[in-house]
């Protein structure tokens, strides 16, 4: 297989949060005066909503990784072509930034929000519960990885390094299907909307904006970047798709139904092979021993 780590590396992004909850024995609770919506057989240590723009801001981060990266067989790491290293990089950093300052207006609530918690909870109030200094339950990191061919080496056996080498080749070939399928949903979905778009199904025909190919355009400009097992059957679709809405006007669409009907026509055949494309993928699932 062609040396993807030449043209890619992986990205682990990994962030902790204090989960602001404990486990409350089923005595605990039956003894318990209280009953209120922070007693789900765990006890909220404080009020949860507090802890809300913290979790969005990781959940952000993680959609920015998914936008510009693609799976990869190991939980937890994203494969990330070259070309997006910097992009990525740099929004991770404003991420970054974000869920400090989300961290920190926790960190200022702390306090009131014990006292909360001591007022909700009552006899299930428990001081030792909560950090003494809440930020070090808080972090966000990411790193860039590069793997390559298990090499001979006296550490390993030949048996083992054999072994290895095989385990890598599975590993690359899961993650070339797992690309390919990701980048065909992704192409197929972009052009599912299109095709609703232009559909009236009887009604009155939907109102054709301007930005109506803003997602299939932005689809067909990263792909370059994230077709690196160059996979031809998916390169020959983006280049007909790319043909078909050349020098398309969305004021031409609105007032002239045949053109309409023929773009949805042209965009459902297109929809069809990118499934087709898709059905024949393989559907093996790698199980990496641990």
């Amino acid at each position: 297989m062609e040396k993807v780590f030449e043209k890619a590396c992986l990205i682990q992004l990994s962030a902790s949060i204090w989960q602001g909850s404990s486990i409350v024995d089923l005595n605990t609770m039956m003894k318990s005066k209280k009953s209120n919506e922070w007693l789900r057989g765990r006890k909220s240590l404080v009020n949860p909503e507090l802890l809300g723009p913290i979790k969005t801001s990781v959940h952000q981060a993680r959609n920015t990784v998914q936008k510009y990266c693609l799976p990869f067989p190991i939980t937890s790491l994203y494969l990330v072509p070259k070309e997006s290293l910097s992009v990525i990089d740099e929004n991770l950093q404003r991420h970054r930034d974000r869920f400090w300052e989300k961290v920190q207006d926790f960190e200022i609530m702390y306090e009131a929000a014990k006292e909360e918690a001591r007022s909700v909870l009552g006899d299930l109030f428990n001081e030792a519960d909560y950090p003494p200094e809440i930020a070090r339950k808080f972090n966000f990191n990411w790193r860039f990885l590069t793997i390559d061919t298990p090499g001979k080496s006296g550490v390993l056996s030949p048996e083992i390094y054999e072994r290895e080498k095989q385990k890598f080749v599975e590993m690359m070939n899961e993650t070339r299907d797992l690309a390919t399928t990701a980048l065909s949903e992704e192409f197929g979905h972009v052009v599912e909307m299109l095709v609703e778009r232009l559909s009236t199904n009887g009604e009155k025909p939907k109102v054709l904006s301007a930005s109506m190919f803003n997602k299939l355009n932005e689809f067909l400009a990263d792909f370059e970047t994230k077709n690196i097992f160059n996979n031809e059957r998916l390169q020959e679709l983006t280049e007909e798709a790319r043909s078909v809405i050349n020098g398309v006007s969305t004021y031409n669409l609105r007032y002239n139904n045949g053109l309409r009907e023929q773009l949805k026509e042209q965009m459902n055949n297109l929809k069809t092979s990118i499934d087709s494309a898709i059905d024949d993928l393989p559907r093996r699932k790698l199980r990496l021993a641990a």
